[in-house]
């Protein structure tokens, strides 16, 4: 029954802080060289990156300015955030950036700045370039909860980035002051225009009058109808203030709209249509009161009605219409809010609403115009009937009148407009102009070096347990414990080179002659029985004994799931140790496809194995003794073209049976169990297998595919041996310590002795 069936397969067992630091251990080499590659490039990229400079100036933003009021008394309809965020996109303009080349073109220092200086090819930066250059280094941030906002330039120089960044700073108060005042400028060039047109008719009523007057000796008319020509004059002159202030709000409705189309192409013909069930209710509800007040006023004027009554429904109604023009505004601010009308910049959002609030005045302005044209019709009738002298006197004097009138208004507006548009504050203040930098911010020498150590360490890690993440081996043998194989023995790694030494040492040897050795030096527990790895091979023995100690004789297989993993090193060593022990051993070469025992024990593989299976020779003739007491040999003979049917021969079984009757113990060295089925066929001969892992190289795969394949054979496997375990690079340099540290000493009382005899 195989053994391995009766091992339950233990439990998962929890990876251990052990476990992480021994990969680490193992993968120090990599992370030291991931280190330095990382912390040299670092050093390098730090030292020859050519330094940057920043220099820092500060605005404040006042809520004050032409957005916030214009002729008409419109109320600002957004909030400081949101004016501090359009001043932000402005600074940010390619226009303000624009502006900043121009002036800088034009400045004494203009040779010394970056921009106007050759590239190493002689070539000059485009204009475009130029503007791209100033856009992409320049650094706006608003201060949170305040009104102030940081202007940062970055540069190559202190004094190129302290010019630039004030450069940038004036500027942008000088395009604010511009785009405060436009709104301004256009409703006075526009008054001033009207003005001129109604002078001209003023004084050709003027002249109609004074002709009429003289030609039909007319002086004046009766006061009746002198007080009704005052009255439709001043409803004439209140109709043109209306007309003057609808064409002012269309003319102020086109500004916007341009300012606008600036940031969204055809988004001012969309706006003129864009309205909602509510929006469009309360501009007709704003519309009726605009025209009941009309009418309430007129009323009030020609003495038709009690004052006092009609006093309180006209301040009814101007409080109605004050509440109805706040439901407006804020209709206004939703429709800007929604998808209706988006735009990437919060400014747009401004511009829609005042959009919106003027198309509101002019509908009511609409309104007040059809009230007082109205008004005045009644006014034509009741003139029309006086004789055609008067009436054609009272004509003119009615022009000259409203003419007078709205000459009147029009020259006290345009005042009024020069007087806020000289007036207008500005709403940008300067606090602080940019200094020059004192050091510069990049490259940060200490930032970048640890950055470099962190991620060079980091990487180090990070590659060290991915490799081990992917590396399916076997390292050391508490992994071969969690796959449930019982470990037999754990054979450090052998360095020919110690054992050559040890040779030279014992034997007083030459260098010349221990190195032409060194294929023998594998029999490292003949030629160096004190070492570590020497007593690993008799740990290796003893288990086995254990394994097999209801008998006294012992046919053993040692094999391995892949080729050069260290079976041949391990079968050749377990001989000697067997040896050692006074058990006659014979030592088989079974591998008959790849043979290494004759090498090993530096002999001839004529006259083998295959010369006996096939009757070609005697078992007295293949049997070789060896420079090793109680240990013979017997090699392969020439490779055979069937060599698995020769193994499962008849032949086989009777050198086997003829062994038993002079050795203890017979050991087999056979090919790799997966590559070939000699192992299979051979493992139903022997007492037990024993299977060569080698460390960092056999896969857990083949571990497992190769225990199916002897399952599947019935055989019977001792456990496993671990071979060429390097003790420092899998448990740390203390277990090192510890483990050499017994071969240390008595090494050393085998030189002194040694000393001693001689």
């Amino acid at each position: 029954m195989n053994e391995f069936e009766d091992l339950q397969q233990p439990e998962e067992e929890q990876v251990s802080l052990q476990d992480y630091l021994r990969i680490l251990y193992r993968g120090r080499w990599i992370i030291i060289i991931s280190f330095l590659v990382v912390m040299i490039a670092t050093v390098y990229l730090t030292f020859t990156t050519p330094k940057v400079y920043e220099a820092v100036g500060t605005l404040i933003v006042e809520s004050q300015g032409s957005m916030e009021r214009n002729l008409f008394d419109f109320a600002y309809s957004g909030n400081q955030t949101t004016l501090i965020t359009n001043q932000v996109e402005i600074l940010k303009s390619r226009k303000l950036a624009e502006k900043v080349v121009r002036t800088l073109e034009e400045d004494v220092y203009r040779d010394s700045l970056k921009i106007f200086q050759p590239a190493d090819d002689g070539s000059y930066m485009t204009s475009r370039s130029q503007v791209n250059w100033i856009m992409e280094h320049l650094e706006v941030n608003p201060k949170k909860d305040t009104d102030v906002i940081e202007v940062k330039f970055q540069a190559g120089s202190p004094f190129e980035a302290k010019n630039i960044a004030n450069e940038v700073i004036q500027n942008f108060r000088m395009l604010n002051i511009e785009l405060n005042k436009q709104e301004l400028v256009d409703l006075r060039d526009f008054l001033e225009e009207q003005l001129q047109i109604k002078r001209e008719e003023l004084r050709n009523s003027e002249e109609a009058l004074k002709n009429y007057r003289e030609k039909e000796k007319l002086i004046s008319l009766d006061k009746e109808t002198s007080e009704a020509i005052s009255r439709y004059a001043e409803s004439q002159a209140q109709l043109e203030q209306a007309l003057v202030e609808m064409d002012a709000y269309l003319e102020q409705k086109k500004s916007l709209e341009d300012q606008l189309e600036n940031r969204r192409s055809s988004f001012s013909t969309e706006i003129s249509v864009v309205s909602s069930p509510i929006l469009e209710q309360l501009q007709s509800e704003y519309a009726k009161l605009v025209s009941e007040k009309v009418t309430y006023e007129t009323l009030i004027a020609q003495d038709r009605v009690d004052p006092a009554e009609y006093n309180l429904q006209l301040q009814s109604l101007e409080n109605r219409l004050k509440a109805q023009e706040k439901r407006l505004q804020d209709e206004a601010k939703k429709i800007a809010a929604t998808s209706m009308v988006q735009d990437p910049l919060l400014i747009a959002q401004n511009l829609t609403v005042k959009i919106l609030e003027a198309e509101t005045q002019i509908k009511g302005l609409r309104a007040k115009i059809t009230a007082l044209q109205n008004i005045m019709k009644d006014y034509d009738i009741q003139l029309s009937k006086l004789p055609n002298q008067s009436l054609e006197l009272a004509r003119l004097t009615r022009e000259l009148e409203v003419d007078q009138e709205t000459y009147n208004l029009m020259t006290k507006k345009l005042e009024e407009t020069r007087i806020t548009e000289a007036g207008q504050e500005e709403n940008i203040q300067i606090l602080d102009l940019a200094i020059l930098p004192d050091s510069p911010i990049k490259p940060k020498k200490r930032l970048n070096l640890m950055l470099g150590a962190l991620i060079g360490l980091g990487l180090g890690i990070g590659l060290t347990f991915l490799l081990e993440y992917f590396d399916d081996s076997i390292k050391n043998p508490e992994e071969l414990e969690k796959m449930g194989f019982p470990i037999l023995a754990t054979i450090p790694e052998i360095s020919s080179k110690e054992v050559i030494e040890n040779v030279i040492s014992a034997n007083g040897e030459s260098e010349e002659m221990g190195e032409a050795r060194q294929i023998e030096t594998r029999l490292v527990t003949h030629f160096d029985p004190k070492s570590p790895v020497s007593e690993a091979y008799r740990t290796l023995r003893t288990n086995i004994q254990f394994k097999n100690k209801k008998t006294k004789q012992h046919v053993i297989l040692v094999t391995s799931s892949a080729p050069k993993e260290g079976k041949s090193t391990t079968v050749a060593n377990l001989a000697i140790t067997m040896a050692q022990m006074g058990n006659k051993t014979v030592l088989i070469d079974g591998d008959l496809r790849r043979p290494v025992i004759h090498s090993i024990f530096n002999m001839k593989k004529e006259n083998g194995l295959t010369n006996y299976l096939i009757g070609n020779a005697t078992l007295k003739e293949i049997v070789r003794p060896t420079f090793v007491e109680h240990l013979a040999v017997i090699p392969s003979g020439p490779l055979p073209p069937n060599p698995s049917e020769l193994l499962g021969s008849d032949e086989m079984k009777k050198l086997l049976e003829d062994l038993k009757n002079q050795f203890e113990v017979i050991l087999f060295d056979s090919p790799p169990v997966i590559a070939v089925t000699d192992a299979a066929i051979m493992s139903t001969l022997v007492d037990g297998i024993v299977l060569v892992i080698k460390a960092h190289q056999t896969h857990r795969e083949a571990i497992k595919r190769a225990k199916s394949l002897l399952d599947t054979a019935e055989a019977r496997i001792f456990g496993s041996l671990l071979n060429g375990v390097n003790i420092q690079k899998t448990y740390g340099t203390n277990y090192y310590y510890y483990y050499y540290q017994y071969y240390q000493y008595y090494g050393h009382d085998l030189k002194r002795r040694k000393r001693s005899i001689a």
